[in-house]
């Protein structure tokens, strides 16, 4: 009897902590960094886009996830574009060496947009150890592109189909297509800026 009594409180409390997950699911999660006094607000997950390797595995990916991110220093707030960079190839295994992406080229109103990336902690220096986004491949490389926020409204305004990155030395550009489209940019947008940010129609 005690045990079946145990066993119902456990029960009651993982139902209870998966109500509690589901109910914060979809929100925008808000950092502060102690050291700088920075605050760092991103969206509840990443765009997923993927590139299959045909000529080293019919099963594993490389992958690009894009994330918006506000930063607010004393009121002094930027807007910037996460690029995590990932893959479930054993490059090492290989002997295939994967460049660090230096451009993001995105379609908007059928006009190709290029944006420079710069790795993360040179850009946006916080003391947070764990990538900006939780991602199912963990990241290798965490970079970023400076934006606005008419250009992030403007992003989520496009279905997206594609992306292509770049190296800037060898102008070698890769085509990753989207894997998942259950993720937006609208609940990003409506905590930092109330929808206010979205393109007139």
């Amino acid at each position: 009897m005690r045990a079946r009594r145990v066993c119902s409180v456990v029960w009651l409390c993982a139902a209870g902590w998966l109500l509690s997950a589901c109910a914060g699911a979809g929100r925008p999660v808000e950092q502060l960094d102690a050291r700088s006094g920075m605050t760092v607000v991103r969206g509840p997950e990443p765009l997923v886009f993927a590139r299959t390797e045909p000529r080293y595995s019919r099963s594993a990916r490389d992958y690009v996830y894009l994330g918006p991110v506000e930063t607010n220093r004393q009121g002094i707030r930027e807007y910037y574009l996460w690029v995590g960079i990932a893959t479930t190839l054993d490059r090492a295994f290989l002997g295939v060496a994967a460049p660090v992406p230096e451009r993001l080229f995105v379609e908007i109103g059928g006009e190709p947009i290029e944006l420079a990336l710069k790795p993360w902690h040179e850009v946006v220096a916080t003391t947070f150890t764990n990538p900006v986004y939780a991602t199912a491949v963990p990241v290798r490389e965490e970079l970023v592109a400076r934006v606005t926020l008419q250009q992030l409204a403007l992003l989520n305004a496009e279905p997206l189909a594609s992306i292509v990155v770049a190296t800037a030395t060898q102008d070698v550009r890769r085509r990753y297509v989207r894997w998942l489209h259950d993720a937006g940019l609208e609940d990003f947008l409506e905590r930092v800026a109330g929808g206010a940010a979205r393109p007139v129609q």
